[in-house]
């Protein structure tokens, strides 16, 4: 998990992109979050089925997001 929460943290930076940002593509894909969730489960401080799924699909929609971009990889 930590893995996953560090590389979500890198690719939004990476990308210049904001938490609120990938808050409003989780509930495009139906997994509905906020400001306060997102920041507990990329800070480790919630764990559970709900915060597997936000951080799974936050990689998900990363990943793509750099695929289209076609982001290098530092």
């Amino acid at each position: 998990m930590r893995e996953e929460r560090d590389l979500i943290r890198l690719m939004l930076l990476r990308n210049s992109l904001t938490q609120t940002w990938l808050i409003n593509r989780l509930e495009d894909v139906g997994v509905r979050t906020d400001k306060t969730e997102m920041s507990s489960a990329l800070g480790g401080r919630r764990k559970g089925e709900k915060i597997n799924l936000i951080l799974r699909k936050s990689v998900e929609i990363l990943t793509e997001y750099e695929r289209k971009m076609r982001v290098e990889k530092v």
